[in-house]
């Protein structure tokens, strides 16, 4: 819709840094955003950098460019705090349960969530493996808007995390209430009622925001939302960025920093208690060891 309509008049040669620039430029005149912008310039960048494999091309006019977007600050109203979650949860309807629960304690993103298989759980150790994603891609010409399989965000997103035991109870518990006979493994771990992968965006619209209705909570709450509201309860327990990072699916902690610097603004005075006390022990410490203490020997 963008990239083609765009380049697909020029002749390989002729498009040099500034074509791609103007691009950019009139793709936000005409109001798209600076993601869909971004991505579309990454395209002609693949485009570009096969051109060069071909030596077609000695340079990738595609390559720097700057597509600056401010990012979204996050603040209490976009998190759910522990007891919210509980009054969410409570309010989401079968068998979806154990679907929320797993965005809000794995921090997985929705995208990654829909494409969990049975075999990505390991229900005996507590394990989620997760290694693939299932976008919703809109019609376009002759194609079919289709649900795509597809691999994580990053390579850090091919990631294992630990989830609690009674977590792995109740998504024993739906498998079996969903299968009449053996689980098939390949097959999705969330599913439709007629057997197809989750979509992201109904799972927003038919299962995350009735329940933010029913229990009183704010309906602008976003299903992504429930993986800030992840880091936000891993930042509260003093847990590292490179910790969260790790589970996050962050490429390093810098992205974890940007994303959700300003949060450890609060840890700061649990910190300062927390120097304060190991300051109090020792002190204790060194004047109970500067008391002499008899030793009682045998025979006196």
């Amino acid at each position: 819709r963008h990239v083609l309509p765009y380049f697909g008049g020029l002749r390989l040669g002729a498009i040099d840094y500034g074509t791609v620039e103007l691009f950019i430029a009139d793709r936000l005149k005409v109001g798209l955003s600076p993601k869909v912008v971004r991505e579309c310039v990454s395209v002609v960048s693949l485009i570009m950098r096969t051109a060069q494999r071909s030596n077609a091309r000695r340079d990738n006019p595609a390559a720097g460019h700057s597509v600056p977007s401010p990012r979204k600050r996050i603040g209490e109203g976009d998190v759910l705090d522990m007891p919210q979650l509980l009054r969410l949860v409570e309010n989401v309807r079968d068998p979806y349960k154990p679907a929320v629960w797993l965005l809000a304690l794995t921090g997985i993103r929705p995208a990654e969530l829909c494409g969990l298989r049975v075999r990505d759980v390991d229900l005996t150790r507590g394990l989620v493996h997760v290694r693939a994603t299932m976008m919703p891609v809109h019609k376009f010409g002759d194609v079919p808007y289709r649900m795509v399989e597809g691999p994580p965000k990053t390579d850090a997103g091919d990631r294992v995390i630990p989830i609690p035991e009674w977590l792995c109870t109740d998504l024993a518990a739906m498998l079996a209430e969903r299968a009449s006979g053996p689980v098939d493994r390949a097959g999705f771990l969330f599913q439709t009622r007629y057997g197809n992968p989750v979509n992201r965006d109904h799972f927003r619209e038919n299962v995350i925001r009735p329940a933010l209705r029913a229990a009183g909570l704010p309906e602008s709450i976003r299903t992504y939302d429930l993986r800030h509201s992840h880091a936000s309860l891993l930042i509260d327990l003093g847990a590292n960025p490179l910790a969260i990072a790790q589970r996050m699916g962050h490429s390093d902690a810098t992205v974890t920093l940007r994303v959700y610097g300003h949060l450890f603004e609060g840890t700061q005075a649990k910190l300062s208690d927390q120097l304060d006390g190991l300051r109090a022990a020792a002190t204790t410490q060194r004047s109970f060891g500067a008391v002499p203490i008899p030793i009682r020997r045998p025979g006196r």
